[in-house]
């Protein structure tokens, strides 16, 4: 019996040595914040071309676009071109930025931050149906980009303009991420036809942003 008492100790004492020595691995977290590759200055379409071309699309395939090409389309938008400036590739009035491109995919959403040309995660969330259907229509895509603004970046200066400047200057940078889509044998549509409020909640939005444009990218639907 002394024999079974001890041999019971000897097993529970190993057994508890073993669970110490075993740890559950602690989930890895997600990137806050991705670098991303840098932009391409000279690509292989002509700007003349890529006019010609662009057309709206609300058709996509599933197919997901890649961090290359990611990269390139919102640098095009609000990426900076003159890095002893700041100055970036859409003209903006009295060059404050008022604009954040929130970026959603089915790894979360991001916003795009120029400094460092990179993205800052949001929420691990895929939000891309709820802006889809604030879109009031829109087509599911791999990403959505949405354009919103801030008219307090403009402070005390022109504030009977300021809301006008934001939604001048998302128009400068629809277009050129338009455009970049087009060079890059991708697909998009501006939508401004949006329910603000629920693109708003389904981003968190600060309050007093714009909600101005969502632009869904991806490679065009094959005719059926």
């Amino acid at each position: 019996m002394k024999r079974l008492i001890a041999l019971l100790v000897v097993c529970l004492a190993i057994g508890a040595a073993i669970a110490v020595g075993v740890r559950a691995e602690a989930p890895v977290a997600a990137p806050q914040e991705i670098a991303l590759p840098a932009p391409v200055t000279k690509g292989t379409m002509s700007l003349e071309e890529a006019l010609s071309r662009r057309r709206s699309v609300r058709g996509f395939e599933a197919k997901p676009i890649t961090q290359q090409q990611l990269g390139q389309l919102l640098w095009a938008a609000q990426g900076i071109t003159d890095p002893a400036t700041g100055h970036r590739a859409a003209p903006s009035a009295m060059a404050r930025y008022p604009l954040t491109v929130y970026v959603c995919t089915a790894d979360g959403v991001f916003t795009y931050q120029p400094q460092g040309h990179k993205l800052i995660r949001v929420t691990e969330q895929d939000h891309r149906a709820e802006v889809t259907q604030s879109a009031r229509g829109g087509q599911a895509a791999p990403v959505s980009f949405v354009f919103t603004g801030d008219p307090s970046k403009f402070g005390s200066r022109f504030p009977e303009r300021a809301s006008a400047f934001v939604y001048l200057e998302v128009g400068h940078a629809a277009e050129n991420l338009a455009l970049e889509a087009t060079a890059l044998g991708l697909a998009t549509v501006t939508q401004g036809g949006l329910d603000t409020a629920a693109a708003a909640k389904a981003l968190n939005l600060p309050e007093g942003t714009l909600v101005v444009y969502t632009m869904p990218v991806g490679y065009p639907a094959k005719p059926s």
